[in-house]
């Protein structure tokens, strides 16, 4: 008896072909193209002052803020102007939450006042805000930082037995010092290089990137990895996630697979075998067919001879 196979069940086993692992090529090491800062942010890679204005409209204005990136030592000069009101008013600067008394750069006109200081060290980064007041309150904030580090934002996925490239970048900001720590449950421990150079390696072509490149890739080195860039007037970290799985695991996937496609072919196969069997077989019938029609000829061709008989 012939079979014949539907487009269904031609469909559910070429699945089997999906299923099945393939070969694990190694692509290239994952590249990450540096963004520039938004356009309200100003930076300074050297030693250079830096100038930055806010403009209060006026009195019911919302906190007006800006961003300042610095990777390096630097003189600031920070001014708001509340350019509504000719007036004076009240003016006080903070850092952060602390309120700075000494402010003896204030100029002569009170809704107009200028700070200015050098940035040489961590603790003089943070948020810089200008206060205005007379019956209401109005203020403006500088939002002073060191720029942000690149990590990989989807987690690295890899084999047992390979290797791996981890990528950091600060964009067009070069950092003096890159370091690379691996975070055991919470604690962040620093990455020896010295001491296990054949599992790991760094490599610093261009100081705004670093590379970190870990051999002999076992399901332990699976984790979270940090790259922290240390300027000079503060740091700045990125990470990377990375999982480390066995061979079995994609195999695993396909056994399930491969199990419930042949239910579901098994399935369908027994279901045409009863259909067909429910339907009329054509040759059957037509043997049927052709043996009643012999009986018929034959019966008629026996009466058609007795009936000559009698008439002779």
């Amino acid at each position: 008896m012939r079979l014949s196979i539907s487009p269904i069940t031609a469909l559910l086993c070429g699945l089997l072909a999906v299923a099945a692992p393939g070969s694990t090529e190694k692509g290239p090491a994952q590249t990450i193209t540096p963004s520039d800062p938004a356009e309200n942010d100003r930076s300074a890679h050297s030693n250079v002052a830096i100038e930055e204005t806010i403009d209060i409209p006026g009195w019911s204005s919302e906190t007006k803020k800006t961003k300042i990136l610095i990777s390096n030592t630097t003189s600031v000069r920070l001014e708001c102007k509340l350019s509504s009101d000719p007036g004076e008013c009240d003016v006080i600067w903070q850092h952060d939450s602390e309120k700075l008394l000494n402010v003896n750069n204030t100029s002569d006109n009170k809704c107009h006042t200028v700070y200015e200081f050098v940035l040489s060290d961590p603790s003089k980064t943070g948020t810089y805000t200008c206060i205005f007041n007379r019956s209401s309150e109005v203020k403006a904030e500088f939002h002073i930082t060191v720029p942000a580090v690149k990590g990989v934002d989807k987690p690295l996925v890899t084999y047992n037995g390979d290797s791996i490239v981890m990528k950091c970048d600060s964009s067009k900001y070069n950092p003096i010092e890159w370091i690379w720590y691996k975070v055991n449950e919470s604690e962040k421990v620093q990455l020896n290089m010295s001491l296990d150079s054949t599992k790991y390696t760094v490599e610093h072509k261009r100081a705004n990137e670093t590379k970190l490149q870990v051999s002999a890739l076992s399901e332990k080195d699976s984790g979270t990895y940090i790259c922290k860039a240390i300027f000079k007037v503060g740091e700045s970290e990125g990470q990377v996630k990375l999982s480390v799985l066995s061979y079995m695991v994609p195999l695993k996937v396909f056994f399930i697979i491969a199990a419930e496609v042949a239910v579901l072919v098994t399935v369908i196969l027994v279901y045409e075998m009863k259909t067909k069997k429910k339907e009329p077989q054509p040759d059957a019938q037509n043997e049927t067919e052709q043996a009643e029609n012999l009986k018929s000829e034959e019966s008629t061709n026996v009466e058609s001879s007795t009936a000559r008989q009698r008439k002779v």
